[in-house]
């Protein structure tokens, strides 16, 4: 949750608004905490979903990580 509220801070300053952290992150709260306890198609992980952390990754890094578990899923399963 922090790398994710760090990002959306550093966005919304560079968009030119006048946010702290601690409302961006407290924003962030409220908003997932809204999506996950909806009454109608709560947001929720899909039981078979691969999550991947990217909180420490950059964009090549995470490409490298998504291809590679495609090629796995492939070999273990081909169409």
């Amino acid at each position: 949750p922090e790398v994710r509220a760090k990002r959306r801070f550093d966005e919304l300053n560079e968009k030119g608004f006048m946010v702290t952290m601690d409302e961006v992150s407290k924003n962030i709260e409220v908003r997932d905490h809204t999506d996950t306890h909806r009454a109608e198609s709560p947001l929720r992980k899909a039981d078979d979903a691969i999550v991947l952390d990217n909180s420490d990754l950059n964009q090549e890094e995470q490409l490298a990580i998504a291809l590679d578990l495609v090629r796995k899923r492939s070999v273990q399963s081909p169409v």
